[in-house]
């Protein structure tokens, strides 16, 4: 089942996600969707801006429909995190 499966791993978190980062180094389009200054400064606010800087939803998109290549990375080295606010 695993070939059939697509994850697509998108950094919201504030700072730097050592996966996020991995990938960057890996493929050159991911580190200049979501790994650039206005993508972090977006994430890392305590409130959401009055109007987005820039469509989120459309640098997406525009990663998906580019992305040729896949990378056969073994789901066991996802790094998922999770931060529960209570």
């Amino acid at each position: 089942w695993a070939h059939l499966a697509h994850l697509g791993a998108v950094p919201v978190s504030p700072g730097p996600h050592p996966l996020a980062q991995h990938l960057g180094t890996l493929d050159g389009r991911y580190s200049a969707a979501f790994l650039d200054p206005p993508w972090r400064e977006l994430f890392g606010r305590s409130e959401p801006p009055p109007a987005e800087p820039f469509s989120v939803t459309g640098r997406i998109l525009g990663f998906v429909a580019g992305a040729a290549v896949t990378l056969p990375l073994p789901v066991a080295e996802a790094m998922l995190t999770c931060r529960d606010k209570l």
